[in-house]
């Protein structure tokens, strides 16, 4: 799998280098509820299936800089989206997406989306529902508040109204304490138990297929979760580790990550802690999102789990980006890893 992956990002990379384009540093911004990440362009998500051409999904509003378009696509790397393994140092998350998914970027956000998906509405009563819908975590800018609906401007320059309750403003989360950004992340987390895992993936499925091949994998799961406090993590799970802090024993929402079988340097699985002894992930292609006992998870509870402990081969880190801990406390990624490529650190 790792060498099919590079195949298709040594094919996409001759492509850029023997094109032409414009734009080449423009900041730009995603104008479709989620969009799809690819490693080659002229390329379609594939749903119910494992995708190596899926390199990750963006939401609506997220920063994008523009390195070269081609054909109709666009190069980017994804800014709110840190990851080192693509290029062997840390930028945005490379990939192609469609030009026509982008627009020009708009004044900063002011508030997060808390629900799976936002139902939006053309009108200040609630009463004309607008194609519009906004997925967990999407950064909108709501200029003012009527009543019970925000009032969003949109990319466009146009307005629509979201329910109060479907988001909450990028102030009020600044001032959440510690233990209250942990509920928020795990209560927006368990918003996605029983979504289909996706690799690539990170968006909310919705009821119905109109926003395209949705779902998460085990890093999109977290990174989503963690984005909807308004909180910016790496994208996959290697990435995630390293900029983690490493700790010892778990608080709600920590992060517990798994190395490939007899591969302690290489990260490929992150889990929330969930708190109680039990764990949210998105285990692997054609399961789903759940909630689960590191006892059955991890074959023994969690109290019993130290890190660096090799369980059926994966060895166990434990991370955490909320709290401060200890000043001798060392970044995770000072246990054993250094910064290096990592492909396909998610789980398969």
């Amino acid at each position: 799998m790792a060498a099919a992956s590079h195949h298709h990002r040594l094919l996409a990379a001759l492509w850029l280098l023997g094109s032409s384009g414009c734009m080449t540093g423009s900041v730009m911004a995603v104008n479709v509820p989620v969009c799809d990440l690819r490693a080659q362009p002229h390329t379609t998500a594939v749903a119910n299936g494992h995708d190596d051409l899926e390199e990750t999904q963006l939401v609506y509003g997220e920063s994008v800089s523009v390195k070269q378009v081609v054909d109709g696509w666009a190069y980017v790397e994804s800014i709110e989206q840190p990851e080192f393994s693509h290029h062997r140092r840390w930028e945005g998350y490379p990939g192609w997406l469609p030009e026509s998914q982008l627009t020009t970027r708009a004044d900063s956000p002011t508030i997060v989306v808390q629900q799976k998906w936002a139902t939006v509405w053309d009108d200040a009563y609630g009463t004309a529902r607008s194609r519009w819908r906004f997925a967990l975590g999407t950064r909108l800018r709501a200029t003012r508040r009527a009543t019970q609906l925000w009032c969003v401007e949109m990319l466009d320059g146009s307005t629509v109204w979201l329910a109060y309750d479907a988001a909450r403003s990028i102030g009020e989360l600044a001032h959440l304490t510690v233990a209250e950004q942990r509920q928020a992340i795990l209560r927006n987390a368990a918003l996605l138990i029983g979504d289909s895992y996706y690799w690539g993936g990170r968006s909310p499925q919705p009821q119905t297929a109109e926003e395209g091949v949705t779902g998460v994998d085990c890093s999109g799961l977290v990174n989503l979760a963690y984005r909807s406090i308004n909180v910016d993590l790496p994208r996959d799970a290697h990435e995630q580790f390293l900029r983690a802090r490493r700790v010892d024993s778990l608080q709600p929402a920590d992060l517990v990550f798994l190395s490939a079988r007899g591969e302690p340097n290489r990260i490929v699985h992150a889990m929330l802690y969930a708190g109680e002894g039990e764990l949210i992930e998105a285990p692997g292609t054609g399961q789903t999102v759940r909630r689960i006992s590191a006892a059955q998870r991890l074959g023994r509870p969690i109290d019993q789990v130290r890190p660096g402990d090799v369980i059926d081969g994966h060895t166990v880190f434990f991370g955490a980006y909320l709290k401060e801990r200890a000043a001798s406390a060392k970044p995770a990624g000072s246990h054993h890893l250094v910064e290096r490529a990592a492909p396909n650190d998610r789980m398969p």
